[in-house]
């Protein structure tokens, strides 16, 4: 049965991928000054739909935070995960808080979440919490932590200088 919410979501995820996609790569005659930054290159992996959420490779959140796109990098595991390890600009926001509705941005932002890796739920159960609560514009960064890094990326370790200070 599908639902005002799942059918405005799964419309909003399409719009997402087709942004994101730029067409076929293969620009007509005149179009080249059209492209913008939403074109990736085609080492990046687009957004892709997995069981009615918006999936996102490692390598798509990293491209954003190069553009310095504007979204929220949101780690939904518990405190004591986060402290020892963490993306570069993340913040925490532990599944228990999301699912209660606290401590969360605005609805109009873009928000990637995150956990452990790959066979970790709890990225998916944060996004279909944030998706209840009324978040358009959600991302599963599926791979987590561990495929952030297996993919070549710095983390945040307990005890790093604060970011200012490097």
């Amino acid at each position: 049965m599908r639902t005002p919410l799942r059918t405005g979501l799964l419309a909003t995820a399409l719009g997402a991928i087709l942004a994101a996609c730029g067409g076929d790569g293969a620009p007509a005659d005149g179009d080249a000054a059209r492209i913008g930054s939403d074109t990736l290159p085609p080492s990046v992996p687009a957004p892709r739909m997995e069981g009615g959420l918006l999936i996102v490779a490692p390598e798509q959140v990293r491209e954003w935070q190069a553009e310095g796109r504007e979204f929220v990098l949101m780690d939904a595991r518990d405190t004591v995960q986060y402290a020892r390890e963490h993306l570069p600009g993340a913040i925490n926001v532990p599944y228990v808080e999301i699912r209660a509705g606290g401590r969360l941005p605005t609805r109009d932002q873009r928000i990637v979440v995150y956990c452990s890796s790959e066979t970790c739920p709890i990225s998916q159960y944060a996004y279909e919490a944030l998706a209840r609560l009324g978040y358009r514009e959600v991302y599963d960064m599926r791979a987590g932590i561990e495929g952030w890094k297996e993919a070549g990326y710095p983390t945040v370790q307990e005890g790093d200088p604060p970011p200012e200070s490097r």
